[in-house]
């Protein structure tokens, strides 16, 4: 499963508009760090892009099931053969308005963000 360009690039923007840029990891090198860094039990850093990538991930698979784990070069030929969690609940869910979406989660990241103090508060 992989976000496709279009979604990864309006979540990007939505990250941006929140003004949590700074917080995203610099290239993939560094995202694969943190995971790592998490899963030993240490403390990543927060990364709301990594952060959007998980919990649109996570609930695909739960709303759609293990299938999208699967690559389907037929299926999904603009993604490299993967299913793109948002294009899926997109497909399934009717008036499902991506960009709409990607922003309530990313108010969510920033209100998370502001409360740890990692980015300035909204006045």
């Amino acid at each position: 499963m992989k976000i496709c360009a279009e979604h990864w690039q309006i979540c990007r923007d939505a990250i941006e508009e929140r003004g949590m840029s700074a917080l995203v990891a610099r290239d993939g090198k560094e995202a694969v760090e943190n995971a790592v860094e998490e899963l030993r039990g240490g403390e990543a850093p927060f990364d709301p892009l990594m952060s959007m990538n998980w919990f649109w991930s996570g609930q695909a698979i739960h709303n759609g099931g293990l299938y999208l784990m699967a690559v389907d070069a037929e299926a999904n030929p603009n993604n490299d053969g993967h299913y793109c969690p948002i294009c899926e609940f997109a497909k399934h869910y009717n008036n499902f308005d991506a960009k709409a979406e990607v922003g309530r989660i990313a108010d969510q990241m920033a209100t998370h963000a502001r409360a740890k103090g990692l980015v300035p508060p909204i006045h």
